[in-house]
């Protein structure tokens, strides 16, 4: 049976995300009594944390590992396996423990707690800093409207219980803060189906085929007419919340119209500073959403596409990729940018982006992504021998975006005339691909596609008459195939030769 690298294990894949600050606290939840774990677990982590943040150093192994928890003890792989398993599972008991002490929810439980208890003066106190503290300054999304509402109704419970509702006035009282608490549960309800309604019309767009009217806008029409988008006045102080959210759902619904996304991206920019981290983070991705779209559908694709660059350079810049589920860069978003700065032929901006963010990419895939982006740049400044040098040291077997790096392999094989490597690469990618059994059909016609036109383009340039340049274009732009913006470039060198001799002759 193949051994598993102690850094493969799932322990060292949540154990590199950890910070600083992190690593001492687990070290302390390890060593607590409170938490009853086994006092060996402590003894690994101490050991392990040396290797932080790659563990894979050479003394990194279980053996040296069990050596220093149990010394002198012959290895017990059993054991060794049941203390990983352990630790893992401590880890994750850590991280839940310390999302909830940093959350909203524990100031919901301590303000349950002490109402339960009877300790409803304490409780009160509480429950007003909370609602204090989340007035000022406003950082809104739709996490803040809901947690607002149900504190809304704990102080008018609370009041209740007080007899606070009582004397002249108190029947106005009791039902502004219930239109208070109305409108918070309102506001939660307009932005979650707001939000919803974009990503309905974002990812409809993949699943859509040509000609049929999408569903989305169809709904998005119901949705302007429903009772929810006229119950909010002018006198609501939260009306910018309601402009940016329409602005969201209009530059989708009029998808492809630059005005639209202008408008929409103002409205952020102007009230950037009300909103909470998360959501900018993801009005930011809604906004390189609607680039990508509009420069697929709409009439001046160019102008979505050089906007591209600048909001994938502002999304990095101002961090906008933190938020509650990760404090990294995906490398989907990475690999976009990359694609996109070749695309553009932006390379200085490109290099720039690689030096600047690469630090800020998942710990796990840091290395490998780097290599990648740095294999595009240095083929997209025609340095194909260091671009082929820097593919050698990317972990081909661990890494997300092998298939990437087969098709740049090939391309640059085709620059180089190294037409024999070539042919042996789409070979061997051949095979791999028909081995992919997580790879969808359709993924693999897309790739097939690629090799199959790439074959051929070699087939002309060795000068064969089996295929015509001219002919392979017009069959390329019906398929769906990588590249294909690449192939046609190359195989329209031959297609205007031919006919440059043809005038000639």
């Amino acid at each position: 049976m193949k051994i598993k690298p102690l850094f493969k294990h799932d322990l060292i894949r949540l154990l590199r995300s950890f910070t600083g600050k992190e690593q001492k606290r687990f070290l302390t939840f390890l060593k607590s009594e409170f938490f009853s774990t086994r006092k060996a677990l402590a003894v690994l982590y101490s050991e392990l944390i040396k290797f932080h943040p790659l563990y894979k150093d050479s003394n990194c192994t279980k053996e040296l590992l069990y050596d220093a928890v149990y010394p002198g003890w012959q290895y017990n792989g059993g054991t060794m396996r049941d203390l990983l398993s352990e630790l893992f599972d401590a880890a994750v008991e850590f991280t839940s423990v310390e999302a909830f002490r940093s959350s909203n929810e524990s100031v919901q439980f301590k303000i349950d707690e002490l109402r339960q208890r009877g300790l409803f003066k304490n409780s009160h106190k509480l429950l007003k800093e909370k609602l204090s503290q989340n007035n000022f300054p406003l950082k809104v999304d739709s996490d803040f409207f809901i947690e607002n509402y149900r504190l809304q109704v704990k102080h008018i419970n609370l009041k209740m219980i007080y007899s606070n509702y009582r004397g002249t006035g108190s029947a106005e009282q009791l039902a502004s803060d219930f239109s208070k608490a109305e409108e918070y549960l309102l506001m939660y309800t307009f932005l979650e189906n707001t939000s919803n309604f974009s990503n309905f019309l974002i990812f409809e767009e993949s699943l859509q085929k040509d000609g049929s009217e999408k569903i989305s806008l169809i709904k998005a029409k119901e949705l302007y007419n429903t009772a929810l988008y006229k119950l909010f006045t002018s006198e609501s102080n939260f009306n910018f919340a309601i402009e940016v959210y329409k602005a969201l759902l209009d530059a989708f619904y009029r998808c492809g119209k630059f005005e639209w996304y202008k408008k929409y991206k103002a409205l952020i920019t102007k009230h950037s500073k009300k909103f909470s981290e998360d959501d900018l983070s993801m009005h930011f991705s809604k906004l390189i959403n609607c680039c990508i779209l509009g420069a697929k559908y709409g009439r001046s694709p160019d102008e979505f596409n050089y906007e591209l660059v600048n909001i994938y350079y502002t999304f990095l810049e101002n961090g906008y990729f933190r938020n509650k589920k990760t404090k990294f860069i995906p490398p989907n978003l990475f690999r976009a940018i990359v694609l996109h700065a070749v695309k553009m032929k932006k390379i200085p901006w490109l290099l720039r982006v690689i030096n600047r963010f690469a630090d800020d990419l998942l710990p796990a895939e840091r290395e490998n992504m780097k290599q990648y982006a740095m294999a595009f740049y240095y083929y997209s400044t025609g340095n194909y021998g260091k671009a082929l040098e820097t593919i050698s040291t990317i972990n081909i077997t661990q890494f997300i975006f092998k298939y990437d790096i087969y098709n740049l392999k090939l391309r640059i094989y085709f620059e180089e005339r190294s037409y024999t490597s070539a042919l042996e690469l789409i070979h061997t990618y051949s095979q791999f691909l028909r081995n992919d059994s997580q790879m969808p059909a359709s993924r693999k016609a897309f790739h097939r596609a690629f090799l199959k036109y790439i074959k051929r383009l070699i087939s002309i340039t060795e000068g064969s008459k089996k295929f015509e340049a001219g002919l392979e274009i017009q069959k390329l732009q019906n398929e769906s195939c990588a590249y294909k913006d690449w192939l046609t470039e190359k195989l329209s060198l031959f297609e205007s030769s031919k006919k440059k001799y043809s005038m000639a002759g």
